[in-house]
């Protein structure tokens, strides 16, 4: 069986993880930085195919966290996994990067990411990410006991109450979580054509605000 990676670039911290079949082969994670403090993401999956003795040549499949998430992290994500789905001929999957912070923890019932504006992304299991007010969001919460958050800390902010918050110590590793999420897609997903990368950001780009705004 060839191998497998998968990558997510949509948050507060980005992962690749490499598997063969249910196993995973190797993984590597960072935490984005603006310029040129970190490694390039083609430079991190050279060394990360490296690692385990493998190149391009073995993937046969790629999947990468579609959001929601920031507009540059998922842009360049998703640009890298295309670039490679399509210049080695195989399949490109789309992954929920919400679910990925769900499966950081078992007892989490919903997953946040900050939008941005005081608002948030929300994602309950089994149901389609939303993008709520702070107002709406405690309404969401009211009965909620468990929540994982990106970036962490946020929900004291949001609700006035982060006792709920499951903290990062307490949480299963980024990487274990995404090769589980993405394990799940490989084997149960439809792979998607070039026309249907459809990412799911945090923020339009500045370009777009300004449009809207005239």
């Amino acid at each position: 069986m060839g191998s497998r990676l998968a990558l997510d670039t949509a948050g507060s911290e980005h992962a690749i993880v490499l598997l063969n079949g249910s196993r995973l082969l190797a993984a590597d994670r960072w935490a984005p930085t603006r310029g040129a403090g970190t490694p390039p993401i083609l430079s991190r999956i050279e060394a990360l195919l490296t690692s385990a003795g493998r190149d391009r040549r073995d993937l046969e499949a790629i999947a990468a966290g579609r959001g929601p998430g920031s507009f540059t992290g998922l842009r360049v994500g998703l640009s890298v996994a295309s670039g490679i789905a399509y210049g080695r001929d195989i399949p490109l999957y789309l992954i929920e990067s919400l679910a990925i912070l769900l499966a950081q923890a078992s007892d989490a019932e919903v997953a946040l990411r900050d939008a941005g504006r005081g608002e948030a992304y929300v994602a309950r299991r089994g149901r389609a990410p939303q993008r709520l007010s702070g107002e709406a969001l405690r309404a969401v919460l009211a009965s909620t006991t468990r929540v994982v958050v990106d970036p962490p800390g946020r929900l004291d902010r949001w609700t006035g109450d982060g006792a709920r918050e499951i903290p990062l110590e307490a949480r299963r590793a980024f990487p274990q979580a995404l090769a589980e999420v993405a394990i799940e897609a490989f084997g149960s997903a439809k792979p998607v054509r070039y026309h249907e990368l459809e990412p799911l950001y945090v923020q339009p780009a500045a370009a777009e605000e300004r449009k809207a705004s005239r």
